[in-house]
């Protein structure tokens, strides 16, 4: 899809060709109903390590995944062989699995009043064509500039650039055909700090729909060195009770829990803690989580999920108090419920507080912290979703009086997402967004730090 606007247009006209011989043949052959995807996309990647370059790849793929639904049952193949003699072997396939599969009540295509109607340009596919040289050089200096802001770096788990690009179309027997075009660009860098007594990976990454509104290269290496050399020298602390503040990076995993515990598979398949909750309080008051699909070169924006449903501008969290799920088709016909558009997952969430001021930022929230655990990375442990239980291994640095004292090693955090939902005492104004989520840095009021 580097192409230019006529190559595109060029393969949209041939994959709706290509599905509507799809649904055909699967009308023909005695298919109540066919839904089908075509994706094509092209990626790059090129990774630098330690100076000399150390992958260069080109992927070009071209796929379509056929649903049919036939007395109740649903069943789906994916081929790459997008001929008719391919297209015709899928069918077959796809119908054959149905004859055996139990017929479910939930499975089945999207209503007309459920499908989305409005596709306005969202500006997710922003091409920029780029030689996988000029890609490796973008690692490159990403890994330069980690190395050359401190001695202390003395090797690196290397740079990536990525690159990927491609239109995705999906249509339906009942009538809905539609095309998505996206883009994405990303850069990492993890850079190895090496101290007296211990060596630490720093990382940081970024990731953007433009590659013009990519952090800077060396920005990205300075940021992944700065984390690296803060976590040298680690100290343990001993078991307690403490405030802990979650810088945004950290604090967006605790929105990744959100999301699980609201979302339909987590409802209606394992359970969870959320199940039956919406209108109750599960934040303070000044607490709201917004959700927006339609952010321009929004990472989690979409017109529609892979059923044809759109989603909502929305609050998920209003005023501290749940207010939806996030629902795809299946999952909200399982729940009895109105599907949501999120069978892709979550977009674009924004989280806010109405105490948060301008002021706030990151040395301010260290304030407020006063004494206690700063968390920069969650690196292990697990929830359990049905009750809430929280325990994660972290990285971080112990605070006295709003400074920075030092990194700590060997600690978990234990607590319940109900009781650590609850205790959300401020979120920052140090805003950060990656992917689904933005939000500031959040200070819980007290959890059990595990240390020695």
């Amino acid at each position: 899809m580097q192409g230019g606007a006529i190559q595109f247009h060029d393969s949209v006209r041939q994959m709706e060709e290509i599905a509507s011989r799809a649904i055909g043949m699967a009308c023909d052959a005695g298919a109540d109903g066919v839904r089908v995807e075509v994706v094509e996309f092209e990626s790059k990647a090129a990774t630098v390590r330690v100076g000399v370059p150390s992958e260069r790849t080109v992927r070009l793929e071209s796929e379509i995944v056929i649903s049919v639904y036939r007395n109740g049952s649903r069943a789906a193949t994916s081929s790459s062989d997008l001929s008719d003699v391919g297209l015709k072997r899928a069918v077959v396939a796809a119908l054959d699995i149905a004859k055996v599969t139990a017929p479910d009540p939930a499975a089945g295509l999207a209503q007309t009043g459920e499908l989305a109607s409005r596709f306005p340009d969202l500006e997710l596919y922003r091409p920029h064509a780029a030689s996988l040289d000029e890609l490796m050089s973008v690692a490159a200096r990403a890994e330069e500039a980690a190395f050359a802001h401190s001695p202390l770096i003395r090797t690196s788990n290397g740079a990536s650039m990525h690159t990927s690009s491609g239109v995705a179309l999906l249509a339906t027997s009942a009538g809905f055909a539609q095309s998505a075009p996206w883009s994405s660009y990303s850069l990492s860098c993890a850079p190895v700090a090496v101290g007296e007594d211990s060596k630490q990976i720093g990382f940081w990454s970024h990731a953007a729909r433009s590659f013009d509104d990519l952090e800077q290269p060396d920005s990205i290496g300075v940021r992944a060195a700065q984390r690296a050399i803060g976590s040298l020298e680690a100290k343990p602390i001993s078991t307690r009770h403490a405030a802990v503040l979650f810088e945004p990076s950290a604090a967006m995993a605790l929105v990744g829990e959100l999301i699980g515990a609201a979302s339909g598979d987590a409802l209606y398949r394992t359970g969870s803690f959320l199940k039956d909750r919406l209108g109750a309080a599960i934040f303070p008051a000044h607490i709201s989580v917004l959700e927006d699909p339609f952010v321009k070169r929004g990472m989690a924006s979409r017109l529609y999920d892979g059923d044809g449903v759109s989603g909502q501008h929305r609050w998920i969290i209003e005023n501290g108090t749940l207010q939806g799920y996030f629902l795809g088709l299946y999952a909200a016909r399982r729940l009895n419920k109105t599907p949501t558009g999120n069978g892709a997952g979550a977009h674009n969430l924004v989280v806010s507080s109405t105490q948060t001021t301008p002021a706030d930022d990151f040395a301010a929230m260290l304030d407020k912290l006063g004494n206690g655990l700063l968390v920069t990375e969650m690196v292990g442990g697990g929830v359990n979703r049905l009750t809430g239980d929280f325990s994660r291994a972290v990285k971080g640095f112990w605070v006295e009086n709003g400074q920075i004292q030092f990194p700590v090693a060997g600690i978990t955090l234990a607590s319940n997402l109900n009781a650590i939902f609850s205790d959300l005492l401020a979120v920052g104004n140090d805003t950060l967004t990656r992917g689904a989520v933005t939000t500031g840095s959040w200070l819980i009021g007290k959890m059990k730090v595990g240390g020695n």
